[in-house]
């Protein structure tokens, strides 16, 4: 079982609403799930960047060999 702890944020009214309008939609059934999802969202994009960086220079160095 994951180990959950609680924290405090503070958030813009528009992430308020964006928080709501994800709830109002169904997609998600508290405010945690929508921050859990944002989260991983930031991880992926986060650790994917390097790696894509990364093939894009691979890809120019075969085009130019």
């Amino acid at each position: 079982m994951t180990v959950r702890r609680s924290i405090t944020v503070s958030i813009t009214p528009e992430q308020d609403d964006l928080i709501r309008s994800c709830l109002q939609s169904g997609r998600f059934a508290s405010t945690s799930e929508v921050v859990r999802a944002a989260l991983r969202l930031l991880d992926r994009v986060e650790t994917a960047t390097p790696r894509e960086t990364q093939a894009k220079r691979e890809q120019g160095d075969t085009a130019r060999a």
